[in-house]
């Protein structure tokens, strides 16, 4: 009699987990980034080089914080292996730094976005590699209706 093989158990990877943080277990998210002490030129993810005055050592980790705003946005019609089109990839400010970052929580169509709308930080599924483990990462969402009012297709 042949015994049948249990599954591998499914785990939950975080990527790029050293940007992000919580408040408290359980609690809400933030990025991590840096600032220059010579400069003041703000970066994430971090780093211990600054771009900017190309000054080593000068690199301070901070807390960027978990609300931004688009600074400018793109629908993508063209996937990859991990990302299935149509999706939203998006500037966002936040803390003094520019974070490129996948948009989660609305449609993806122009119509869902306008530059200047505020998000928020969420750690979410991103897609599941190979073993078909849960990869997490950082996404933004829109806070409310933003400036197109309740016409948009976006969570509210």
């Amino acid at each position: 009699m042949k015994k049948a093989m249990a599954e591998p158990e499914k785990k939950i990877i975080y990527q790029e987990a050293e940007c992000y943080g919580f408040d408290s277990p359980g609690g809400e998210p933030h990025l991590i980034g840096s600032k220059c002490g010579k400069c003041g030129y703000v970066t994430f993810p971090p780093r211990v080089v600054c771009s900017a005055c190309v000054t080593k050592g000068s690199m301070e980790q901070i807390r960027l914080g978990s609300r931004g705003k688009i600074e400018t946005f793109s629908v993508l019609h063209i996937g990859t292996p991990d990302f299935k089109a149509p999706y939203i990839l998006a500037y966002v400010l936040i803390g003094g730094a520019k974070v490129l970052s996948l948009i989660t929580g609305c449609e993806p169509k122009e119509e869902s976005l306008e530059i200047g709308d505020e998000v928020e930080l969420v750690i979410e599924k991103i897609r599941e590699d190979e073993q078909g483990n849960e990869v997490r990462g950082y996404k933004f969402r829109p806070i409310g209706g933003g400036g197109r009012g309740d016409s948009r297709p976006c969570a509210k």
